[in-house]
């Protein structure tokens, strides 16, 4: 039997890993255009070009172009995948983008209505600002933006059957870009695919099913199932880490440049509801359920509204405004250490004295919306009043 012929480049070869990050990320690439040239297409398009005739694909992101060469899958997913889909959903690809397209416009301007070569263009660059902070931003994410688009055809490679390609093309990576891809391949296989993109830099578009997928893939569906309660806050902005609060005596706290996850034991938990920390009221009430025991945080908010405000309550919100001031204080100025801590003081301070007004504040808009006004006065004199 002969080789298995390999598949042209079709719609099924575009439409099917669409799909899978549609489902995957909730969204695929969009602005990138694909240009499928033929050996004698591409010879000409080096040659006016500049750029290396033996290589198989380019990105072109002043026009957020994946240009392939004679029907090569791999180069597809490395181009149009890869650099195609860091340039639209990571921030330093959009960087990368909006410099190439203000470069070009200044190109425009330079040489309409003249003849010019490739020479003259190359020349204009090296005394353009543009270029250089481009060609600088270019060499301090170069790593990055190759290590993504290399990841891509590793794991499109082994969807759809072209592993063994993708071995071969890969065999002779060496140095610092190996290690950079294999760090990535194994954080892949150790965490999963939303993780690995997340990782990488790529926009989040959030709901309470991702982010369940993304939890079980990380401490496996068992741990997160046996937690008491797992619930999404914060802003769910496509570039902020996703913000999770969880009760739990199986996870711990973890936080890094994509996921901000606040645990708290059973029993910690229980007690900050019976003080109304705002630390845990304001996940309650405003936050979404992602795993857990629903009809547990249904119990929750009703023993907020219907618990009475205790003494014990409110001088422990004191206590906890205080604390949190004075370890603030142990940071430098206008360091994020010394603000946050603040921040958390007046949160504090805010709801003990709310709590002694018989108000139940439990988000911390509605603590900080409500007026302290002549309220600071009772703290003359010290926190316990």
């Amino acid at each position: 039997m002969g080789k298995a012929r390999k598949p042209n480049i079709g719609s099924e070869l575009i439409e099917a890993p669409n799909q899978f990050y549609l489902n995957l990320l909730g969204y695929s690439p969009k602005q990138t255009s694909l240009q499928n040239l033929s050996e004698s297409q591409w010879k000409k398009f080096t040659l006016s070009t500049g750029f290396n005739p033996n290589s198989s694909g380019i990105y072109l992101p002043r026009n957020q172009t994946a240009v392939i060469r004679e029907q090569n899958i791999l180069s597809l997913f490395h181009e149009y995948f890869g650099h195609g889909l860091y340039s639209e959903q990571s921030l330093s690809g959009r960087r990368l983008v909006d410099l190439e397209e203000k470069l070009l416009e200044k190109e425009k301007q330079e040489f309409r209505e003249k003849k010019f070569t490739l020479e003259d263009i190359q020349k204009f660059r090296k005394q353009n600002k543009i270029f250089q902070e481009l060609d600088e931003f270019r060499k301090q994410n170069l790593l990055q933006y190759e290590t993504f688009a290399i990841w891509t055809e590793y794991l499109l490679s082994g969807k759809f059957g072209l592993k063994e390609d993708f071995e071969k093309k890969y065999d002779s990576l060496r140095g610092v870009e190996k290690k950079s891809v294999d760090s990535v391949i194994k954080f892949n296989e150790q965490y999963g695919n939303l993780a690995t993109f997340y990782a990488q830099g790529l926009a989040k578009n959030i709901t309470t099913e991702r982010v369940r997928r993304l939890l079980g893939d990380v401490w496996g569906n068992e741990l997160i199932n046996n937690s008491k309660l797992v619930l999404l806050t914060g802003s769910k902005k496509p570039f902020s880490d996703i913000d999770l609060f969880v009760s739990s005596n199986y996870l711990q706290t973890t936080k890094n440049n994509w996921l901000d996850l606040v645990v708290f034991n059973e029993e910690d938990f229980e007690k900050k509801i019976k003080f109304f920390e705002s630390q845990v009221t304001h996940p309650i009430m405003s936050g979404e359920f992602v795993a857990g025991d629903e009809k547990y945080l249904q119990q929750k908010k009703e023993q907020l509204q219907e618990q009475p405000i205790t003494e014990e309550a409110i001088q422990h919100n004191f206590c906890k405004s205080e604390e949190q001031r004075t370890r603030a204080l142990e940071y430098p100025k206008k360091s994020k250490e010394r603000k946050l801590g603040f921040n958390y003081s007046e949160t504090y301070l805010r709801n003990a004295l709310a709590l002694r007004e018989g108000l139940r504040l439990f988000t911390k808009e509605d603590l900080f919306s409500w007026s302290l006004r002549e309220k600071r006065i009772q703290l003359k004199g010290g926190r316990k009043i």
